[in-house]
């Protein structure tokens, strides 16, 4: 059921006021075959993974789809897991015995390459901040360090130790790396030159190191051993006692984004500690899992906590008054739209000069004065500033040449290889593959003076007038200085996103298929139609739903195959992400007789204090007290009655969509007045009249979401409308889909808002 409890305002208020930091249960993934090694997100919050003690890896992707899963070998027990810092690439210990290492591509679950450096078992893995470096500790008293060439990694340096190594890790420039094991020594490398020398020694206890642990934000580790968790500075390139808490710790330690709080099992317990100047306190203490909590990992946004147990189970736990790191801001100012190349340099210096460069009006939380256009604007504007920064810290890195007429030199990075049937050559730069349409001839002098090559490409302002457009990128040819077009798989300056009727025309016309589309009566006053569908299983506060992505994904494609209609179906958004989706529609140019259909499916609320109803986002907070992180159908009436469009019909399977307009229209459409009159006539006299309407599946009532994989109830109805397919005159009028969605329980409501007038309709036309 689309239900939950609405709190009260005073409640709610007085919660929030004393909240600083507060945690709830999002997400228990159980029942599995063994315990639980390890679980973690993303840096990006993308992917999630999980490890299980008979050596299996499972990785989901930000839907909690299962993408991937391996077992190694059972005897192996457990395996470790880092993700690389541009979320290209996790590493896997143990994949297929107990001392080999898997790197898997993300982007495809391909494992590229599998690492054999250690003798015995894998204790450790984890990436350099820059993802230059993997390092392995293992327990062949060694530790591996790997490096990145040529898109494989190869062995850089092993150290090798008396006893076991358990612990290592970065700090947060990469300048140093410090290792910790069996023999309760704290070994400190320096970087120089990319490569590590041993810089400093400390004994710590009497007591093994079991995990080591550098500060995210300064030269600072902590140490975990069977009963104590010990801190230590690093000044002038010396390793001396900070302060130290007497505490059991299972196996491993983690620090947050910030450096604020600790995570780490303690018994049948996850234990929060508070990192305070002098002092470590014992903060927090979560009893949920029934044995023992190997330990914790913090999200990057700080928004999710995971825990992981040998009672075979992992907890996702929401956070609340948790930081998030400087990355995770960078990332959010974009709405997560960030290239491969930008993700690369974010490094700690790119970062903060990018954050200090910022206007802190531009940056300030949204306010309950504020409207949703207004702060929509203030973020597009933020996004567009950060965008300029990137693509300028982009090209520094990188060392690109701006050149006369807006022309920027690329260098290739390699060359990859050369399709003769097709006559592209395949090469990469700034962290992309592309593709050369190339004739024979000039390949092959290419390829023998690749190195000598440059790529070049338009810079230009974008709309916004703050951040570049980088377009039609062409190979010159070092010798003869022909050009040839390049096609890259990413446009490493910014996002482009295709929807997936482009892309598919797109693909369909370069394999030569596109044939004539046929006509539909009335075409010529038809116009253009479109829908715009989103549709939200997950949340990130609320309970989930079984059917929406499954109703709006089928209802797209009725739309799309037997109907004149082009779709773009939207899967689990933001508010910002679909207020900018419904900004982009509007943005649009249409002609006067264009339909456009609008269609949520998910989550709603009422609001009995502010006598308003809301679409709930996959990020609205269930603590939110003001609603501005909810789509309010006030907000919704203005953004879609604006929409340059003359026929617009909103649908909407959320609870409480009946609230949208306080007007219920007449259900008689008076069709039966034009039935002596041609499909074309009745076509041009409801095209005469400006359309705002609306049909949703309740009142002010809860709706069902129905039975998992059977749609809810008013989408099987609304669907069945569809696939009448107009009747004798293949003509859908939304008098004919009211005639069959009416008699859904709860009773669905149609009605006018806007600019309606009066004698409107809303036409689709069968194939």
């Amino acid at each position: 059921m689309r239900h939950y409890s609405v709190l009260l305002f005073l409640f709610l208020f007085i919660q929030l006021s004393a909240q600083e930091f507060s945690y709830k249960e999002k997400k228990e993934l159980k029942a599995y075959p063994d315990y639980i090694m390890d679980s973690r997100f993303s840096p990006f919050r993308n992917y999630f993974a999980i490890a299980i003690g008979n050596n299996t890896l499972e990785i989901y992707d930000k839907d909690w789809n299962k993408i991937f899963s391996h077992q190694g070998n059972p005897k192996s027990v457990g395996g470790h897991m880092a993700f690389s810092p541009d979320e290209k690439y996790l590493a896997y210990a143990k994949y297929k015995s107990d001392n080999d290492i898997a790197i898997i591509r993300l982007e495809d679950q391909k494992v590229i390459q599998v690492l054999n450096g250690h003798s015995f078992h894998i204790n450790k893995l984890e990436f350099s901040h820059n993802g230059k470096f993997l390092a392995s500790a293992a327990s062949d008293d060694a530790v591996c360090l790997w490096k990145w060439e040529q898109d494989q990694m190869v062995l850089s340096q092993k150290f090798f130790y008396e006893e076991k190594a358990r612990g290592v890790s970065f700090n947060f420039n990469d300048d140093l790396f410090a290792v910790g094991g069996d023999d309760a020594m704290i070994y400190l490398y320096k970087n120089q030159n990319e490569k590590y020398s041993l810089y400093d020694t400390l004994h710590t206890s009497k007591y093994w190191i079991y995990d080591i642990c550098f500060h995210p934000l300064k030269n600072q580790l902590v140490t975990a051993s069977q009963y104590e968790v010990r801190r230590y500075d690093i000044n002038k390139g010396k390793l001396s006692f900070r302060d130290s808490l007497k505490i059991r710790v299972n196996r491993t330690l983690k620090y947050n984004s910030t450096g604020e709080y600790l995570v780490l099992g303690k018994n049948q317990d996850l234990v929060i500690l508070k990192m305070l100047p002098n002092e470590i306190t014992e903060f927090e203490s979560i009893y949920r899992h029934s044995d023992h909590v190997f330990g914790g990992n913090f999200s990057d946004d700080g928004l999710f906590l995971t825990s992981f147990s040998s009672d075979r189970s992992s907890i996702v736990w929401e956070l609340t008054g948790v930081k998030p790191s400087r990355k995770s801001l960078i990332t959010d100012y974009m709405d997560g739209e960030l290239t491969s190349a930008q993700k690369l340099i974010l490094t700690a210096d790119v970062i903060e000069n990018i954050l200090e460069s910022l206007d802190s009006k531009l940056t300030a939380p949204r306010d309950e004065f504020e409207t949703t256009i207004q702060y929509t604007e203030r973020r597009e504007k933020l996004k567009a500033e950060v965008l300029s920064q990137l693509q300028n810290y982009t090209e520094k890195h990188f060392g690109l040449k701006l050149k006369s007429g807006n022309k920027i030199n690329i260098p290739i990075e390699r060359i990859i290889g050369y399709n003769a049937d097709l006559q592209i050559y395949k090469v990469r730069f700034l962290e992309t593959d592309a593709g050369i349409k190339i004739p024979i001839e000039d390949a092959k002098s290419f390829k023998s003076n690749w190195e000598k090559a440059v790529l070049q490409a338009n810079k230009t302002k974008s709309k916004d007038g703050i951040s570049y457009e980088y377009s039609d990128f062409v190979l010159i040819h070092p010798l003869n200085r022909k050009s040839f077009p390049v096609t890259p798989i990413e446009n490493p300056f910014h996002v482009k996103r295709i929807t997936r009727n482009a892309q598919s025309d797109k693909d369909r016309a370069e394999a030569g298929t596109v044939t004539p589309v046929k006509k539909a009566v009335g075409e010529d006053v038809l116009g253009v139609d479109r829908a715009l569908i989103f549709a939200t299983n997950i949340y990130d506060s609320f309970s989930e739903l079984v059917n929406p992505v499954l109703d709006a994904t089928t209802v797209s494609e009725e739309l799309q195959t037997n109907y004149f209609v082009q779709t773009e179906l939207v899967i689990n958004p933001t508010l910002k992400e679909a207020i900018e989706k419904i900004r982009e529609y509007a943005k649009l140019d249409y002609e006067p007789n264009d339909n456009l259909l609008i269609f949520f499916a998910g989550h709603g609320i009422y609001d009995e204090v502010f006598k308003e109803g809301y679409v709930i986002s996959r990020d609205s907070k269930s603590d939110d007290v003001a609603k501005t992180s909810y789509l309010s159908h006030s907000n919704l009436r203005t953004m879609i009655n604006n929409i340059p469009c003359g026929h617009i019909l909103l649908v909407m399977d959320v609870c409480f969509g009946g609230t949208f307009d306080p007007l219920i229209a007449s259900r008689s459409r008076a069709a039966d007045l034009y039935a002596e009159v041609t499909s074309e006539e009745f076509i041009a006299r409801k095209k005469k009249y400006k359309t705002r309407l609306y049909l949703t599946s309740g009142g002010r009532e809860y709706v069902p979401d129905g039975r998992p994989g059977h749609h809810s109830p008013f989408a099987r109805k609304f669907l069945e409308a569809l696939r009448n397919y107009g009747g004798h005159d293949g003509i859908l009028t939304i008098n004919e889909i009211i005639q069959y969605v009416e008699k859904v329980e709860p009773q669905p409501r149609f009605g006018e808002f806007g600019d309606n007038e009066p004698g409107s309709d809303f036409i689709l036309m069968v194939k």
